[in-house]
């Protein structure tokens, strides 16, 4: 038999180890609005999630603006 073969007993209960696990990963936490998260607080998203263009300059931001709405009616035409 080699090192690490069978399992250490453990000095903790399994009662204790299942309560632990429930208050840890259960169902019983607090659910995240899944509409908030990633949302733009700048403003300047186009789609109202975060993009990444408050760091642009304003000369930057309405290029890619730009290009962002010529992207979408470029999705938009029939092929």
């Amino acid at each position: 038999m080699s090192k690490g073969s069978r399992q250490r007993p453990s000095q903790v209960p399994q009662a204790q180890v299942d309560a632990n696990w429930d208050a840890i990963f259960g169902k019983n936490k607090i659910q995240e609005n899944v509409d908030e998260i990633s949302s733009c607080g700048c403003g300047r998203s186009p789609t109202g999630k975060c993009i990444g263009w408050h760091g642009l300059s304003e000369g930057a931001y309405e290029q890619a603006l730009m290009q962002y709405n010529d992207n979408q009616k470029s999705k938009s035409l029939p092929l």
